[in-house]
């Protein structure tokens, strides 16, 4: 939830709002979508629209968050209602959302920032 930090590992425009309710854009407004749950420290829950999917269609990802022992953290990550195709007919769009959050964000958090997956 950190605007800054977002920018800095993933080399991208981002614009977080840290309020339940309050709108987000990511990797260059690629990813738009609304706050709907945050639980400082323990969960996020958001709604995420990718910029390729038809209208109307959302997503919803929950990051809970589990500190089993003091300096390690485990996060569960669920990203529901991914459709299977984007608008321009591509099946990939599962297949890239899983990519996306392996490539794109938990291994740059641990190259930027030194810890992760």
């Amino acid at each position: 939830m950190d605007e800054n930090r977002w920018k800095g590992f993933t080399q991208s425009n981002a614009r977080i709002s840290k309020d339940v309710g309050g709108q987000f854009s990511i990797f260059d407004g690629s990813v738009t979508g609304i706050n709907l749950e945050l639980q400082e420290g323990k969960l996020i829950a958001q709604r995420w629209r990718f910029g390729s999917w038809s209208d109307g269609i959302d997503s919803t990802v929950r990051l809970v968050f589990n500190e089993p022992e003091p300096g390690v953290t485990v996060i569960k990550l669920t990203h529901s209602d991914v459709p299977e195709e984007d608008r321009y007919g591509n099946a990939t769009v599962v297949e890239n959302t899983e990519r996306g959050w392996r490539d794109l964000i938990f291994n740059k958090i641990r190259a930027v920032f030194g810890f992760g997956i």
